[in-house]
């Protein structure tokens, strides 16, 4: 894979016998090193090199995490709002959200106001850390005169069910002793009492939405905790205890599916309690993004699609944005190219998806940093060899 370019043929489009290829654009970012709209840039420039006549189509995509907000925007053209919030750690921090006044629809990314990237490897300790900036937010878009509010969740630094979040929006949490408890992951399991907040009947007056590609469930082995507390700080007693914190909070779910439910165990199990305490609907992220730019569309008057993102590895094939992608376009009947920074998981690439051909720019002899620091050169250089 990557080492020959497929010749996909050429549209005749009339009858002078003008050939024009039509190619859609449509990347995640590459992360540390372009945004998706920089990466159609690219590809844009070293196609019209070598096909001049071509004509093209940029449609950045994001998988609902950092960078969505930013494609967003392209497309409804909200207005930024920044708020100042409290970080995982409770410390000040200005985060904005999207904000679209027609149709009264504010777009809010966690990982602005509670994500992992907000902490230095030291800071990092879900049992300490709180999705309350997250509610922050919601609730200044709230103050706005919201009536949707789509929260898009990954990268989060934390593993409170959504705890510090509805605290923020005037829940409150009472221990044995009917003390308030701070609303971090650690007191999950000290949760004997949830006091509803002051605002629970506007709350009910919004619709919620939430847009992740996890689809982890809220507790147990395939939870939130086990599978993704340790890369934010956690050992392997903190995990124990912090399951043990989401399946005491589960025991407050009126709806007792919630926690069993696809996406509960998203952003430290902020989609459990988005369902819980906002009475929000879960969407796969990469569906989701792919309806809201109208992507059968765009991708029904193509002659070619181009996607990728940074690294493409095993996740990529599996319900992850390039994977709903290349789906979409099967079904479409439209041939696929992708790029990426890096390939890896070669041998797990699903057979069904072996015969795409991929082009990475990571390879011998360009080390990782000229990868990272020169993308936007080696994806032009990429994109003018495609024999299209």
């Amino acid at each position: 894979m990557g080492n020959k370019f497929m010749d996909l043929g050429k549209l005749l489009v009339n009858s002078n016998q003008i050939q024009v290829m039509r190619v859609l654009l449509c990347p995640d970012k590459f992360k540390d090193s372009l945004t998706a709209a920089e990466v159609c840039d690219a590809l844009a420039q070293g196609i019209k090199k070598s096909h001049p006549e071509a004509i093209i189509q940029s449609l950045p995509l994001a998988d609902g995490g950092e960078g969505t907000l930013d494609v967003i925007r392209e497309i409804f053209r909200g207005d930024w709002v920044k708020v100042l919030v409290k970080d995982p750690l409770f410390r000040p921090i200005e985060a904005p959200y999207l904000w679209v006044k027609e149709g009264r629809h504010a777009f809010i990314e966690m990982s602005r106001a509670s994500g992992i990237e907000l902490l230095t490897n030291e800071e990092r300790n879900p049992a300490l850390t709180s999705t309350w900036g997250t509610g922050e937010l919601i609730l200044d878009a709230i103050n706005q005169g919201a009536k949707r509010i789509t929260l898009t969740v990954g990268g989060s630094a934390t593993n409170d069910a959504g705890m510090g979040m509805a605290a923020a929006l005037g829940y409150r949490f009472l221990d044995e002793q009917g003390y308030e408890l701070v609303a971090i992951g650690e007191n999950l399991v000290h949760i004997r009492q949830i006091i509803p907040s002051p605002i629970e009947a506007k709350l009910r007056e919004i619709q919620f939405q939430v847009a992740t590609d996890v689809r982890h469930v809220l507790h147990g082995p395939q939870g939130a905790a086990h599978v993704f507390a340790k890369q934010k700080g956690a050992d392997d007693d903190m995990i124990r205890q912090l399951d043990n914190g989401l399946i005491n909070l589960s025991t407050f779910f009126t709806n007792k599916e919630i926690a069993q439910s696809p996406g509960a165990g998203a952003a430290g199990g902020l989609g459990a309690g988005a369902m819980f305490f906002l009475q929000a609907s879960i969407h796969l992220a990469s569906e989701w993004i792919l309806d809201l730019v109208s992507f059968d569309q765009h991708a029904a008057q193509a002659d070619v699609i181009i996607s990728g993102e940074g690294k493409i590895d095993v996740q990529s094939w599996e319900g992850k944005l390039i994977s709903t992608v290349i789906q979409r376009s099967q079904v479409l009947q439209k041939p696929i190219i992708l790029v990426c920074g890096g390939l890896q998981d070669v041998n797990n690439i699903p057979e069904s998806m072996r015969h795409i051909p991929v082009y990475p720019i990571l390879v011998p002899p360009i080390s990782l940093e000229e990868a990272m620091t020169k993308a936007s050169t080696h994806l032009v250089r990429i994109a003018e060899n495609l024999k299209l």
